[in-house]
């Protein structure tokens, strides 16, 4: 159970710096995104606006970060 704790930190550190625009890297996200996905919509990439894509990665990151504490505290 530690080992998925420490991954799933790992995980949510990184969605939360792409969230934040950490050393831009939310700009190469946005920008590698069409080549990744298949669903995409008309502005090529699957969200609609970097504020958007940045909104949804943080919270994915903040719960992935919640469950690697409560894997590695539990």
């Amino acid at each position: 159970m530690i080992f998925i704790g420490v991954l799933a930190l790992l995980a949510g550190g990184a969605f939360v710096a792409v969230a934040c625009g950490f050393r831009g890297v939310d700009v190469w996200v946005w920008d590698w995104a069409p080549l990744v996905t298949k669903q995409r919509t008309p502005y090529g990439t699957p969200w609609r606006s970097l504020t958007s894509m940045r909104i949804q990665l943080g919270l994915v990151g903040v719960m992935f970060l919640g469950f690697g504490l409560h894997a590695l505290a539990g």
